[in-house]
C-alpha cells in the first residue's frame, strides 16, 4: 500500500505496472470496480513483487490497487486473497482503507481499496509522530476487539518463528556466524545463547487474546496525513493479545539511537503499562531472535536491502533487551 522512501524497501527492484498486466486481468479489475482505469501511477518500491499502483477511474474515484500472478509466487497471491478477506471484515475504527473490489481468476489476484494518500513516518522516527501512531493503535485495538475474524491465532502462527534463540543455541556454528555480523556492543550475544533461549521460551505465556492484530506493523505499513493515521497492508492479520503489535513496531522505531526510547513507551502506553515485565522481556527477546535470524537469510530478489534493515532492527531490539535484563 505504501511507497517506502526509507527503511527496507528503499532500493527494492521495480514493481510491474498497470500496462504490463494481462488484458484479461485489467478487464477483470475494471469489471470488479464498475469503472475504467484512466490513469495509474506505479509505486516502484516495496517488499512484495506484485503490482502496487494508485489508479484513477473514469467515474472520478481514486483507488489503490495491488495485483500479482502465481508466476510471482503462490504465496504472494495467497496474501492478496487473505488481505481481501481481512479488509472486508475490518470495522471503520480499524483505521484501514476500505475494500472496493476483488478480482481472482485462480492464477491472478487483485485487490483494490480506497487511496488514503499520506506518507510513511519520518526516518528516523520522531516522538511526536510515534505518539500519533500509538494513539491511533489504541483506537484500532478498541475497534478490533473482539476480533471480527476467528483466526489465525497469533500464538500458533508465530510458534516456529519465535523459537530462533532455541535453534541458534543448538547450532555449533551460530556463535561464529553472529560474531561476524553483530556490532561490538553486542558481543555478549553469541556467548549468551542458552540464556536467551530460556528467556525467549516465555513469550507465548500471555500472548493469546481476542484482538485482531495487524501482524506486520512497521513504518512502511503506516501512512500519515495531516488529519489521520492509516494502517495498511493487512495480509498478516491474526488474533492475539492487544499489546503485540506495539512491541513489534518498537525495534524499527528505535533503529536510530536516541530517536525513540522503547522502554519509555512500554512503561507509559496503556496497551503495555500493565503487562507483566517478564512477559515484555520474553517477547522482546523472541522478536530480537526472529529479526536476527531472518536477517541472516539470503535476501528476496525483489527487496535486496531488507536483510540489512532487519539486522538493524535486531540490534535495536537487543540493545533494548540488554537494558531490561
Amino acid at each position: 500500500m505504501s511507497v517506502p522512501t526509507t527503511g527496507p524497501g528503499r532500493r527494492s527492484r521495480p514493481r510491474p505496472t498497470w500496462a504490463e498486466l494481462p488484458d484479461s486481468v485489467r478487464d477483470g479489475v475494471e469489471r470488479a470496480l464498475g469503472a475504467r482505469v484512466v490513469s495509474a501511477q506505479s509505486a516502484p518500491l516495496g517488499l512484495t513483487p506484485g503490482l502496487a499502483s494508485r489508479i484513477e477511474l473514469d467515474d472520478g474515484r481514486r483507488a489503490f490497487l495491488k495485483a500479482a500472478g502465481v508466476h510471482r509466487g503462490a504465496d504472494t497471491v495467497a496474501k492478496l486473497r487473505r488481505e481481501a478477506q481481512v479488509m472486508d471484515a475490518l470495522p471503520p475504527g480499524a483505521l484501514a482503507p476500505r475494500l472496493l473490489g476483488v478480482y481472482d481468476d485462480g492464477r491472478w489476484a487483485a485487490v483494490a481499496c480506497t487511496d488514503v494518500g499520506g506518507r510513511p513516518p519520518a526516518s528516523p522516527w520522531t516522538r511526536p509522530e510515534l505518539d500519533r501512531v500509538l494513539a491511533a493503535l489504541s483506537a484500532c485495538v478498541v475497534a478490533t476487539t473482539p476480533s471480527p475474524l476467528p483466526g489465525p491465532r497469533f500464538v500458533a502462527d508465530w510458534a516456529d518463528d519465535l523459537t530462533s534463540w532455541r535453534r541458534l543455541a543448538r547450532d555449533p556454528s551460530a556463535p561464529a556466524a553472529l560474531r561476524a555480523v553483530l556490532p561490538a556492543d553486542l558481543d555478549w550475544v553469541p556467548r549468551d545463547l542458552d540464556r536467551l533461549a530460556r528467556l525467549e521460551a516465555g513469550w507465548s505465556v500471555r500472548a493469546d487474546g481476542d484482538t485482531l492484530l495487524h501482524g506486520d506493523l512497521r513504518a512502511d505499513n503506516i501512512l500519515l496525513t495531516d488529519e489521520q493515521v492509516w494502517f495498511v497492508d493487512w495480509p498478516s492479520a491474526c488474533v492475539g493479545a492487544p499489546w503485540l503489535d506495539l512491541l513489534f513496531l518498537l525495534p524499527g522505531a528505535a533503529v536510530t539511537p536516541g530517536a525513540v526510547d522503547p522502554e519509555d513507551v512500554v512503561r507509559t502506553h496503556p496497551l503495555t503499562r500493565d503487562v507483566a515485565p517478564e512477559t515484555i522481556t520474553a517477547t522482546v527477546a523472541a522478536i530480537a531472535g526472529f529479526l536476527l535470524t531472518v536477517s541472516l537469510e539470503p535476501p528476496p530478489w525483489y527487496a535486496p536491502e531488507v536483510r540489512l534493515f532487519q539486522r538493524a532492527e535486531a540490534a535495536a531490539a537487543l540493545r533494548w533487551l540488554a537494558r531490561r535484563r
